[in-house]
Protein backbone atom coordinates (compact mmCIF):
# COMPACT_ATOMS: atom_id res chain seq x y z
CA UNK A 1 0.00 0.00 0.00
CA UNK A 2 2.87 2.40 0.78
CA UNK A 3 4.39 1.69 -2.63
CA UNK A 4 1.05 2.48 -4.33
CA UNK A 5 0.78 5.75 -2.38
CA UNK A 6 4.33 6.74 -3.37
CA UNK A 7 3.60 5.99 -7.04
CA UNK A 8 0.33 7.94 -6.84
CA UNK A 9 2.05 10.95 -5.24
CA UNK A 10 4.76 10.86 -7.91
CA UNK A 11 2.15 10.71 -10.70
CA UNK A 12 0.29 13.66 -9.20
CA UNK A 13 3.49 15.67 -8.91
CA UNK A 14 4.45 14.91 -12.50
CA UNK A 15 0.94 15.68 -13.71
CA UNK A 16 0.91 19.03 -11.92
CA UNK A 17 4.33 19.90 -13.32
CA UNK A 18 3.26 19.05 -16.86
CA UNK A 19 0.17 21.25 -16.63
CA UNK A 20 2.07 24.32 -15.47
CA UNK A 21 4.18 24.90 -18.62
CA UNK A 22 1.12 24.65 -20.87
CA UNK A 23 -0.58 27.36 -18.86
CA UNK A 24 2.55 29.51 -18.88
CA UNK A 25 2.87 29.47 -22.66
CA UNK A 26 1.62 32.51 -24.49
CA UNK A 27 0.94 33.47 -28.07
CA UNK A 28 1.77 36.83 -29.54
CA UNK A 29 2.41 38.78 -32.69
CA UNK A 30 5.69 40.68 -32.87
CA UNK A 31 6.17 44.15 -34.31
CA UNK A 32 9.42 46.02 -34.83
CA UNK A 33 12.16 45.34 -32.29
CA UNK A 34 10.05 42.95 -30.23
CA UNK A 35 10.90 40.16 -32.66
CA UNK A 36 14.58 40.39 -31.70
CA UNK A 37 13.63 39.11 -28.24
CA UNK A 38 12.10 36.02 -29.83
CA UNK A 39 14.68 35.10 -32.44
CA UNK A 40 18.27 34.18 -31.51
CA UNK A 41 20.70 36.97 -32.37
CA UNK A 42 23.12 34.56 -34.03
CA UNK A 43 20.81 34.45 -37.07
CA UNK A 44 21.85 38.00 -37.95
CA UNK A 45 25.52 37.57 -37.04
CA UNK A 46 28.35 36.30 -39.22
CA UNK A 47 29.50 32.69 -39.32
CA UNK A 48 33.20 31.71 -39.42
CA UNK A 49 33.40 31.82 -43.21
CA UNK A 50 31.80 35.29 -43.32
CA UNK A 51 34.12 36.56 -40.56
CA UNK A 52 37.13 35.42 -42.58
CA UNK A 53 35.74 37.12 -45.69
CA UNK A 54 35.12 40.41 -43.84
CA UNK A 55 38.63 40.43 -42.37
CA UNK A 56 40.13 39.54 -45.75
CA UNK A 57 38.16 42.36 -47.39
CA UNK A 58 39.88 44.74 -44.95
CA UNK A 59 43.25 43.68 -46.38
CA UNK A 60 44.31 40.98 -43.91
CA UNK A 61 45.78 37.58 -44.81
CA UNK A 62 46.73 34.43 -42.85
CA UNK A 63 43.52 34.70 -40.82
CA UNK A 64 43.10 32.52 -37.72
CA UNK A 65 39.98 32.56 -35.53
CA UNK A 66 39.75 31.90 -31.81
CA UNK A 67 36.64 30.84 -29.87
CA UNK A 68 33.67 33.29 -30.09
CA UNK A 69 32.65 34.97 -26.84
CA UNK A 70 29.66 37.30 -26.40
CA UNK A 71 29.46 38.68 -29.97
CA UNK A 72 33.26 38.94 -30.19
CA UNK A 73 35.97 36.74 -31.57
CA UNK A 74 39.72 37.15 -31.43
CA UNK A 75 41.28 37.04 -34.86
CA UNK A 76 45.00 36.76 -35.56
CA UNK A 77 45.82 38.06 -39.01
CA UNK A 78 48.62 39.58 -41.03
CA UNK A 79 48.51 42.96 -42.76
CA UNK A 80 51.59 44.38 -44.39
CA UNK A 81 54.66 43.63 -42.30
CA UNK A 82 52.82 42.96 -39.02
CA UNK A 83 50.75 40.26 -37.35
CA UNK A 84 47.77 41.71 -35.48
CA UNK A 85 45.36 40.50 -32.83
CA UNK A 86 41.91 41.82 -33.68
CA UNK A 87 38.86 42.01 -31.44
CA UNK A 88 36.16 41.47 -34.05
CA UNK A 89 32.45 41.95 -33.31
CA UNK A 90 30.83 39.30 -35.51
CA UNK A 91 27.36 40.84 -35.22
CA UNK A 92 28.31 44.37 -36.28
CA UNK A 93 31.13 43.11 -38.57
CA UNK A 94 33.52 45.68 -37.09
CA UNK A 95 37.02 45.51 -35.67
CA UNK A 96 36.68 47.05 -32.22
CA UNK A 97 40.34 46.78 -31.14
CA UNK A 98 43.60 46.02 -32.89
CA UNK A 99 46.96 45.24 -31.32
CA UNK A 100 50.24 44.64 -33.13
CA UNK A 101 51.73 41.35 -31.99
CA UNK A 102 54.96 40.92 -33.92
CA UNK A 103 56.58 41.52 -37.28
CA UNK A 104 55.34 39.15 -39.99
CA UNK A 105 57.85 36.79 -41.41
Amino acid sequence: MAKFTAVLMMALALGAGAAAPAQAQSFGIFFGDEASDFYPERITCLNDYQIRQEVADLGYTNIYLNVPNEKHIQVRATKGDWVYLLDFNYCSAQIERRARLRPAG
